[in-house]
């Protein structure tokens, strides 16, 4: 066999496939939907979750996404297993910052509009800018609905981002059944239950404020820096391909 077949056979499709899951055994993947196509896989991951719970009608397309996908203060991520989307999550950032444009507007504020005007101002009692993170769209695909690691994976996503905003605190419009979860988490309860925007069912608001972040990650493993380096995920802001830190 020549030098050059053998080094063909090495770079086989087959041999890097194997090399990736070795490197890479849970075969999970994470993005930012940046692209096209990763946007689509969202939209239409979206659909399926929410549909499969009876929590929307049926969509043109099969896909689900609203005008905050195109705002300018909004990041969302995918997750994949072996190059299927499989889980999904989108933060809407809100920052009193006067010389941004298009980041004063996020879901929960018309949902809870007082209690996020409160809070904010509590957060500044000096007047200067506040940042909020809002989670939402938290949704795995049907086939993966038992698979409860992928929660906590994308709560270590989220953990990253929220640290890489360096924001004043984390919301999210929770479902009463998902509350006691959201309270391991710090997240204290706000107001509710009221309906969410184009969703089948009510939501509670709930808050992590910045004073409990580092208790967070000194308490739950999967959000200490030890357990995700910053730079092991700091290329999603590149528009590159992650692979999932931890267990699958």
């Amino acid at each position: 066999m020549s030098s050059l077949q053998t080094g063909t056979a090495f770079f086989s499709p087959r041999a890097a496939l194997r090399q990736q899951e070795l490197a890479n055994p849970s075969g999970l993947t994470a993005r930012l939907a940046l692209d096209t196509k990763t946007r689509t896989d969202a939209f239409a991951l979206r659909h399926k979750s929410y549909l499969a719970g009876d929590y929307i009608d049926r969509r043109p397309g099969d896909l689900f996404s609203d005008p905050n996908d195109d705002m300018p203060n909004t990041k969302t991520l995918v997750v994949y297993k072996h190059e299927e989307a499989i889980a999904s999550v989108r933060l809407c950032i809100l920052d009193t910052n006067p010389v941004l444009r298009g980041w004063d507007d996020i879901p929960v504020a018309h949902v809870f509009p007082e209690e996020v005007e409160s809070l904010m101002a509590a957060a500044s009692p000096d007047g200067q800018p506040v940042k909020a993170i809002e989670i939402n769209r938290l949704v795995r695909h049907p086939d993966h609905m038992k698979d409860h690691q992928l929660v906590f994976t994308l709560f270590q996503f989220v953990s990253f981002m929220v640290t890489h905003e360096n924001s004043d605190m984390t919301l999210s419009c929770v479902r009463r059944n998902h509350m006691p979860f959201y309270k391991r988490f710090k997240f204290e309860h706000i107001a509710g239950p009221r309906s969410y925007p184009e969703l089948k069912f009510e939501t509670n608001l709930m808050v992590c404020p910045k004073s409990s972040y580092e208790s967070l990650r000194n308490s739950v493993s999967i959000f200490s820096p030890k357990a995700v380096p910053a730079e092991a995920y700091a290329g999603l802001f590149r528009g590159e391909t992650v692979n999932v830190i931890g267990k699958g």
